[in-house]
C-alpha cells in the first residue's frame, strides 16, 4: 500500500521581485557613509595630494623662467622631486583607504541584505527563486565595490585638483580656460546622456545573472534526479539558455559603455589641440610667455585627469545603481513582523487544560482557493493528536499556522488560552518544536545542526543522538560532532536526516512538539525506537503528528481527519473506524504498517 501523502505547495514559477524605485547616487553615498571616518581621511589625503600635484606645474614654470633669464635653478629640481615623491606616497595611502572604504561599503550592503532576507515572511521567500536572491547578495553587491574602486571616492577627492587647476589656469589666461572648459562641458553633457541607458542596461544584466544563478542552483540541487531521469542534456540546455541571455544583455551594456571612452578621448584631444593652437597664437602676439603656456598645458593635464576619472566612473556607477536597484527591491519588501498586534493582554488567562485551540481558522495562499476552511478544534495539554487525510488536505499548512510561519486570513488561534496575535512570533516559536516533512539538514557539522536553536554541551548532543539511535554517525568520522553532513545533509540518509531533525527539536525542550511525517523515511526498527522516544518526551508536552502509518495513529488520544482544508471527523481510532467512511478508506488504502 502507498504511504499517506501530505499536502505540499508546488514551487510556483519564479516571480520578479516587486518593482522598486530606481536607485540614486545618494543610495551609494548611504553605504559609503558607513565608513565616514575613512571617507574623511580619503578626502583629506585627496586635498593634500592635490596640493602636491598643483605645486608641480608652478615649480616647473619657475624653473623655466630662471633658465630663460640665465639664472641658476638652485634647489628647485630637488624640491620638485620631493613634491613628486610625497604626492606618490599620499596617493598610495589614499588608494588603500579607498579599497578599505569599498570593502566596508560592500560589507554594509551585504549585512543589510542578509539580515533582511532572513527576516522576510516565508510566503515572500516561497514566491522567489533562491538562486536569484543569492545573486543579489553576491553579484549585485560586488558592483558596489567596482564603482567605489574604479574612481568614485577618488573622483570626489579629485575635485580639489580640478578646482585648483581651474584657479591656476584662470590666473594664467582666462581665454584659454574658457575654450578648454567649453570643450570639457560638451563631453560631460554627452556622457550624461548615455548614463540613464547604461543604468537600465546594467539593471537588466544583473537580473539576467540572477536568473542564471537560479537556473544553476536548481540544476545542482536536483542533480541526482536529473541524472537518474537521463535528462542531463535537457537541463544543461536550460541553463545554457540563461547563459546566452546574460551574454546578450552583457553585449548591450558593452555597447553603451563603449560610447563613454571615445567621448572622453575625443574631448581630450580636441581640448589640447584648441589650447595649443590658441596658446601658440597668444605666445606669438606676446600675450603669453612660453613658460606660462607650458604651465597652462600642465594644469590642463591636471584638469583633464579628474574629468576623465569622473567620466570613467560614470559607467561603474551606472552598473552599481542597477545592482542597488535590485538590492532595494528586496529591502523594500516588509520583514516578517513579530505579530503582536495587541500589546495589552485581552483578559483571557493561560488555560492549564487547553494547549491549542483553533476557532474558525481559514487560510489561502495569495488569491488561490482555501487551503484551510473554517477549521475548529481544541487540544488539551499533554494530548497526543494525529492528523490524517488525503494529499492536499491542508495538514502541513495546519502545522505552519500553529508555528506562525503563516497567519490565518480569518479565525483565531489560541495557545494556552491566549490569542497568538497577542504574542510575538518569537514567543510562540520558543515553546514549539517543529520537525518538517522533508527534515532538511543544514550544510555544516552535526553540532551546527543540533545547536541551531539552543546551545548544548557535547554530552547533551550525544544524549540527543543516542535517543534517536543516531550515535553511529559519530563513528564514521574522527571529527565526531564536528563531522560535515554535506549540502542539505546529502551525506546522511533520509531516515538519518529525520532523526537528526528530531534530535534538534528535542534539545530545545518544547512544550508543544509538531511532527510532520517525522518517521516516513525510517525502517521498522528505528521507527519503533523513535516512537518509544516520542512517547517518553511527549509525556510532558503536547504532541501533534501528521501521520501516514497506522502504528503512529492508533495510539493517539485524538485523531483529526482532514479533507480539502476542513475537519471532517475526529475521535479515537476505534471510534473513527465506526463513524468515518474517509478514515476507514485511509486506514485500508493509505495508512500503512510495517
Amino acid at each position: 500500500m502507498t504511504a499517506l501523502q501530505d499536502d505540499r505547495r508546488v514551487d510556483a514559477p519564479a516571480e520578479p521581485v516587486a518593482a522598486s524605485r530606481r536607485a540614486t547616487v545618494m543610495d551609494l553615498f548611504r553605504f559609503v557613509g558607513v565608513q565616514r571616518g575613512f571617507v574623511g581621511v580619503v578626502l583629506g589625503l585627496g586635498a593634500a595630494t592635490a596640493l602636491t600635484t598643483l605645486a608641480q606645474p608652478a615649480l616647473v614654470g619657475r624653473a623655466l623662467e630662471r633658465v630663460a633669464a640665465d639664472e641658476p635653478v638652485g634647489r628647485l629640481p630637488w624640491v620638485l622631486v620631493a613634491v613628486v615623491i610625497c604626492g606618490g606616497v599620499l596617493s598610495g595611502i589614499q588608494h588603500y583607504l579607498v579599497q578599505r572604504t569599498a570593502e566596508g561599503a560592500v560589507r554594509s550592503a551585504r549585512r543589510d541584505l542578509v539580515t533582511h532576507l532572513l527576516r522576510l515572511p516565508v510566503a515572500e521567500i516561497d514566491r522567489r527563486r533562491t538562486g536569484d536572491l543569492v545573486a543579489r547578495v553576491g553579484n549585485d553587491t560586488n558592483v558596489v565595490r567596482t564603482a567605489l574602486t574604479q574612481g568614485f571616492v577618488e573622483s570626489i577627492a579629485g575635485v580639489f585638483t580640478l578646482l585648483g587647476a581651474m584657479i591656476a589656469m584662470l590666473l594664467l589666461d582666462p581665454m584659454l580656460l574658457l575654450v578648454a572648459f567649453a570643450v570639457a562641458l560638451v563631453a560631460v553633457a554627452c556622457v550624461a546622456a548615455v548614463t540613464q541607458q547604461l543604468e537600465r542596461s546594467s539593471h537588466g544584466l544583473q537580473r539576467a545573472v540572477g536568473e542564471l544563478g537560479s537556473a544553476t542552483d536548481r540544476a545542482l540541487r536536483s542533480v541526482r534526479t536529473v541524472r537518474a531521469a537521463n535528462a542531463t542534456e535537457i537541463e544543461t540546455a536550460r541553463v545554457v539558455r540563461r547563459v546566452d541571455k546574460a551574454w546578450k544583455v552583457g553585449l548591450d551594456v558593452a555597447w553603451v559603455t563603449a560610447l563613454v571612452s571615445p567621448l572622453s578621448s575625443i574631448a581630450t584631444q580636441v581640448c589640447f589641440l584648441a589650447v595649443l593652437g590658441l596658446g601658440g597664437w597668444r605666445v606669438a602676439t606676446g600675450n603669453l610667455t612660453v613658460a606660462e603656456l607650458v604651465q597652462f598645458i600642465l594644469y590642463l593635464f591636471l584638469l583633464i585627469m579628474p574629468l576623465s576619472r569622473i567620466v570613467g566612473t560614470v559607467g561603474a556607477v551606472g552598473e552599481a545603481l542597477g545592482g542597488l536597484t535590485r538590492i532595494g527591491e528586496v529591502l523594500d519588501v516588509p520583514q516578517e513582523d513579530e505579530g503582536a498586534t495587541r500589546l495589552a493582554f485581552s483578559g483571557a488567562r493561560p488555560n492549564p487544560e487547553l494547549a491549542l485551540v483553533l476557532d474558525n481558522v481559514s487560510f489561502r495562499y495569495d488569491d488561490g482557493p482555501a487551503v484551510l476552511d473554517r477549521l475548529t478544534f481544541a487540544i488539551r495539554r499533554g494530548q497526543r493528536v494525529a492528523v490524517v487525510g488525503p494529499s492536499g488536505a491542508g495538514k502541513s499548512t495546519l502545522l505552519n499556522i500553529i508555528v506562525r510561519l503563516y497567519d490565518p486570513v480569518a479565525g483565531i488561534v489560541r495557545v494556552d488560552g491566549q490569542d497568538v496575535r497577542e504574542r510575538t512570533r518569537s514567543q510562540v516559536r520558543a515553546g514549539v518544536g517543529y520537525v518538517e516533512q522533508d527534515a532538511p539538514a543544514l550544510a555544516g557539522t552535526l553540532r551546527d545542526n543540533l545547536t541551531l536553536a539552543v546551545p548544548a554541551s557535547d554530552d547533551e548532543c550525544r544524549t540527543a543522538l543516542a535517543d534517536v539511535n543516531l550515535l553511529d554517525v559519530l563513528d564514521r568520522s574522527p571529527a565526531g560532532l564536528d563531522a560535515e553532513v554535506g549540502e542539505g545533509g546529502v551525506m546522511l540518509s533520509g531516515g538519518e536526516r529525520q532523526r537528526l531533525a528530531l534530535a534538534r527539536a528535542l534539545l530545545a525542550r518544547p512544550t508543544t512538539l509538531l511532527l510532520d511525517e517525522s518517521t516516513s523515511h525510517l525502517d521498522g526498527l528505528n521507527e519503533a525506537r523513535v516512537r518509544d522516544l516520542i512517547d517518553r518526551v511527549s509525556a510532558g508536552c503536547t504532541l501533534v503528528v501528521v501521520a501516514h502509518r497506522l502504528s503512529t495513529v492508533v495510539d493517539s488520544d485524538v485523531i483529526l481527519v482532514m479533507d480539502r482544508g476542513r475537519l471532517v471527523a475526529q475521535g479515537t481510532h476505534e471510534e473513527l473506524l465506526r463513524t468515518s467512511m474517509l478514515y476507514r478508506q485511509l486506514a485500508r488504502t493509505q495508512l500503512v504498517e510495517h
